[in-house]
């Protein structure tokens, strides 16, 4: 939840002396009360939820990959059959190489 106060900070591009002071569990931020431009930002800590994990391919190293959705392993399987058991085991394909893994 962010809460917001008024504090004296000068603005670099007007050069009023007032700003809002927004907070937040992760960050600190003043925003001018004139012209509203950015007038500083303060990290607190780490959002946990704003790092996903980077998936690397095992063949080519790329990092361009996505997860093959549940969906796509069903209609393989009905398109294919017992022959798209391979497709059906994997979790992630890269759209570098074209592998899946």
């Amino acid at each position: 939840m962010k809460e917001q106060e008024i504090i004296e900070f000068e603005c670099p591009e007007c050069g009023c002396k007032t700003s809002y002071k927004t907070f937040s569990e992760f960050s600190e931020a003043g925003e001018c009360t004139k012209c509203g431009a950015l007038t500083y930002y303060k990290k607190i800590k780490d959002n946990p939820m704003s790092f996903a994990p980077t998936i690397v391919c095992p063949y080519c190293k790329s990092t361009n990959t996505k997860k093959i959705s549940s969906f796509s392993k069903v209609k393989s399987v009905a398109l294919f059959g017992m022959f798209a058991i391979g497709k059906t085991t994997k979790q992630w394909h890269c759209n570098n190489c074209k592998s899946d893994f």
